[in-house]
């Protein structure tokens, strides 16, 4: 058993290399080579994510100035007081399905709504029938007018 184990270890120390002291500064210096040009790398990889994140940044702006224009909408109204408002900024009698796309622009809610005439008709009918709003049938024309009470 003890000759095993010696043998062993001569194996083992004959597969181990063994490097001098330059052969280990070369080594190091490549390797040294290696990481700074990886780290050149990463260097360029995050300014370019900090150039995406800015334009990302922007772009998140613009967006929400175009959804959501500083004419004085707000999401909190009701969807009544949306309609006149959207018809009001119109300044024309509008058909359910335009002030639908206009809406559409700014609540999510609607836009992914699945029967948007079927849902939307019911707010129309109030504002109707509370004397916000007017419709008129126009000849050879399918569908209503919806304009502001003057």
């Amino acid at each position: 058993m003890q000759e095993e184990k010696s043998s062993l270890r001569e194996r083992k120390r004959q597969e181990e290399k063994l490097f001098t002291q330059k052969q280990v500064d070369e080594l190091l210096k490549e390797k040294e080579k290696t990481l700074q040009a990886q780290y050149v790398v990463l260097k360029e990889i995050y300014e370019k994510y900090q150039l995406l994140k800015n334009e990302h940044g922007r772009v998140i702006e613009k967006l929400s100035s175009y959804e959501n224009p500083d004419d004085g909408y707000r999401k909190d109204w009701t969807w009544v007081a949306k309609i006149v408002f959207v018809l009001q900024k119109a300044s024309r009698p509008m058909r359910s399905a335009e002030i639908i796309e206009v809406l559409e622009k700014r609540e999510a809610h609607l836009r992914e709504h699945t029967s948007k005439k079927q849902y939307f008709s019911a707010f129309l009918n109030m504002a109707l029938k509370n004397g916000r709003i007017t419709k008129e049938k126009r000849k050879g024309e399918r569908g209503y007018y919806y304009s502001v009470q003057l």
